[in-house]
């Protein structure tokens, strides 16, 4: 009929060949990659690195004794350096290891890509995937810790302060302060533990963090101490040798004393517990209006001594305790009594300037100090005790008066003591 075509057999036939021969090429490549697939199932797909070593194409067996001949067999001869100021320090690798697990790594590397459909796995067989896994490391940090302790040793320094000394002609030298230095003990563990649980192969450098560390006293903050402001001396000529003795200790502990403006001094912080294993000895001490015999005894001259120097320098004391009886080397008000743990002397530098305490025994008498910047000694301060006597006590009233060009600029009120009438020939 016009307007239609006539299928003929022959195209018929041709039609069925060719949907046949594309069947058939779907079916053979669906084959092939069935094929392809089965072949790697038990392999590692192309590409796949553990601690950067190709283990494409290999099955879980011979991946494992790869690693163990390429990679940890190495480790057994490399080590870790940490290099710091010149010196190294080294320990094997191997010590730093605490476990590993070659299997984790391995099935991780085996399993990537079994899951995804066939043509997925054909792209990641021909192609690669550029897949990476590192081995699973544990630090032993015992060792870190230990080898970092090791090193801390040799490398940390403390600070040196500035000192001054005085030379044969009572001249003021002041010696340079030191920088201390301290290894970044926390940094160097966290370099260490990353270094090796990353599975770094080969030898590891690493350089250590090193932080200096300043001096609490600076040579520059000292280099206004130019003078001597203030002085006093007491005798003590009388004195048993056991008494000298622990005057001398004494004044040893606090002799160079360097106080920073707004630094507290603390007598017993400064000499310290006073024992037989530190130099002390038995001598006469005031207990309850007593006088008895104490480890110790003597060194009440001392800190009586110091608080006139301080009170003659325009210092101010926080913490003063009188004597309960009345003492032969210093005026009545101008003694300071301290007891380890429960009676202390205490004052704070309220100048602008650093002060250094300077003390020594010479001929029988006890010589006080105190050294600072000379722009101090236009003031002059004067200590003035006003004492008043009744039947069964001394009531004492202490001012300090201060003079600058020879005018009086301030009268400052310094304590109220009160004596029993008793003297204690101390």
């Amino acid at each position: 009929m016009k307007g239609k075509y006539r299928v003929t057999l022959g195209f018929k036939i041709l039609v069925f060949q060719f949907i046949s021969s594309f069947l058939g090429l779907i079916i053979g490549f669906v084959w092939g990659l069935n094929m392809e697939n089965e072949r790697w199932s038990q392999l590692i797909y192309s590409d796949i690195k553990i601690a950067d070593i190709d283990l494409g194409g290999k099955t879980k067996e011979e991946a494992r004794n790869i690693i163990n001949t390429q990679y940890i067999d190495n480790i057994y001869n490399k080590k870790l350096y940490v290099t710091i100021d010149g010196k190294t320090y080294s320990i094997n690798k191997l010590q730093l290891i605490k476990s590993y697990s070659i299997d984790s790594a391995i099935d991780k590397a085996f399993s990537f890509g079994k899951d995804l459909n066939i043509i997925k796995q054909h792209e990641l067989i021909n192609l690669g995937s550029n897949k990476a896994y590192n081995l699973d490391f544990t630090c032993d940090d015992g060792v870190i810790r230990a080898f970092i302790s090791k090193i801390e040793k040799e490398i940390n320094k403390n600070p040196i302060n500035a000192i001054i000394k005085m030379n044969t002609e009572s001249k003021i030298q002041i010696q340079d302060d030191i920088k201390g230095a301290i290894v970044e003990k926390e940094k160097l563990y966290e370099y260490i533990k990353s270094m090796i649980e990353s599975g770094t192969s080969g030898d590891i450098y690493i350089k250590a963090p090193v932080k200096e560390v300043e001096a609490e006293i600076k040579k520059s903050e000292l280099s206004g101490i130019n003078t001597c402001i203030s002085s006093f001396s007491t005798s003590f000529k009388s004195s048993s040798f056991m008494r000298v003795n622990n005057i001398k200790v004494c004044i040893n502990a606090i002799n160079g004393t360097i106080l920073m403006p707004g630094e507290t001094f603390s007598f017993n912080d400064v000499v310290g517990e006073r024992t037989k294993e530190r130099g002390y000895m038995e001598a006469p001490v005031i207990i309850d209006n007593k006088i008895e015999s104490g480890i110790g005894g003597g060194i009440c001259q001392v800190s009586s001594t110091l608080y006139n120097a301080i009170l003659k320098a325009g210092i101010q004391n926080i913490e003063r305790i009188n004597h309960s009886l009345p003492s032969s080397y210093v005026e009545l008000g101008l003694d300071a009594t301290v007891d380890w743990q429960n009676i202390d002397f205490k004052f704070v530098n309220t100048l602008n300037y650093p002060i250094y305490i300077e003390g020594h025994t010479e001929n029988g008498n006890l010589y006080i100090n105190i050294f600072s910047n000379s722009d101090l000694s236009k003031k002059v301060y004067v200590i003035e005790n006003d004492v008043n006597r009744n039947d069964s006590v001394y009531k004492v009233k202490v001012i300090r008066k201060t003079y600058e060009n020879g005018m009086l600029i301030n009268s400052e009120f310094i304590s109220n003591d009160t004596y029993a009438l008793i003297s204690s020939n101390l």
